[in-house]
């Protein structure tokens, strides 16, 4: 599989704007940390693009993941590393570990999008978000209330720091702020 056939399966899957934005959010994160990390920058994207694929066809998030993965296995030769950090991003309720870096990455990517996202409706833009900003919206529990926080700070298990990753999963996004509606 490569990215021009998940974007396929991406297209045939899910029809929300919402969750394909939020998809796309988390696509160009994680490729970013892959860059940055040295790691496959098309399987993170994958990853990253597809996690959510069956939003639509799984409204129970207890089992969201497991219907990417099947779709997967049966209409692609996706990598199990792929498989594997879909299933784990859903670790409370799928009970599938995160282990690798790359499963680490795209729980964070998945959550570090929510809050950008938030704080740039806040602000009504994402240009000029900084780190620091974010870094304080990040401590402030009641701020975004259902991002997970732990899953952001987690990617320090990647051997990134947080700032950095704050820094990075912005820019990502500021790159994209042409398709995201805020």
């Amino acid at each position: 599989m490569n990215l021009e056939e998940a974007r396929k399966l991406f297209d045939r899957y899910i029809k929300s704007d919402q969750i394909k934005m939020h998809c796309r959010e988390v696509e160009v994160i994680i490729r970013a940390l892959a860059k940055e990390l040295g790691e496959d920058e098309e399987k993170w994207a994958m990853a990253g693009l597809l996690h959510d694929m069956d939003c639509e066809v799984e409204p129970d998030i207890k089992n969201q993941g497991k219907k990417v993965v099947e779709i997967l296995k049966e209409k692609t030769d996706c990598p199990e590393e792929i498989c594997h950090a879909i299933l784990a991003h859903n670790e409370e309720n799928l009970g599938i570990k995160r282990k690798s870096k790359f499963d680490f990455a795209l729980s964070a990517a998945d959550n570090i999008s929510g809050l950008i996202y938030a704080y740039g409706l806040m602000k009504h833009t994402l240009e000029g978000m900084e780190a620091k900003g974010l870094k304080k919206k990040l401590k402030d529990k009641r701020f975004a209330a259902s991002v997970r926080r732990e899953l952001i700070y987690d990617i320090e298990k990647t051997g990134m720091e947080l700032d950095k990753f704050l820094e990075l999963a912005i820019k990502a996004m500021q790159e994209i702020a042409g398709e995201i509606v805020l």
